[in-house]
């Protein structure tokens, strides 16, 4: 089995605005809801989907996300890139999660962006858990 990175940007943001940050990096955070990630993930039981995939390629095993190196540079770029859309105007919500093929997040925790510290919040995720990130 493996584990797939999901994720979605909730708000009402300039699609330009958007496209600007989304460009700069590697990976990919929808716009979305928290449920759509939730959808997303139960419809990853069967088949990866990739509309909420925040990377492109395999699987997720190896991802940084949740192996407690915050100075990964993995979790740098991450961390850069919700930074810079959280401070997008009208952005509301990231949702994020680390979570099993064949699972669905066994619990869902809401944080306040200005409690944490993203690169360690990032390196510090746990397996099938739903994060609300609240900008």
């Amino acid at each position: 089995m493996c584990f797939f990175l999901h994720g979605a940007l909730n708000g009402d943001v300039s699609e330009a605005e958007y496209e600007s940050v989304i460009g700069k990096y590697e990976y990919n955070l929808a716009r979305g809801t928290r449920h759509d990630v939730k959808t997303a993930v139960k419809e990853s039981t069967e088949i990866v989907k990739t509309e909420f995939r925040i990377t492109d390629g395999g699987c997720d095993c190896e991802s940084a996300v949740g192996r407690h190196d915050p100075k990964n540079q993995e979790i740098v770029d991450l961390s850069n890139m919700i930074s810079e859309l959280a401070a997008l105007s009208g952005a509301k919500q990231i949702n994020i999660c680390k979570t099993w093929i064949g699972k669905r997040n066994k619990k869902e925790v809401n944080v306040n962006i200005k409690d944490i510290e993203i690169p360690v919040f990032l390196a510090d995720m746990e397996e099938n858990v739903l994060y609300s990130v609240n900008i």
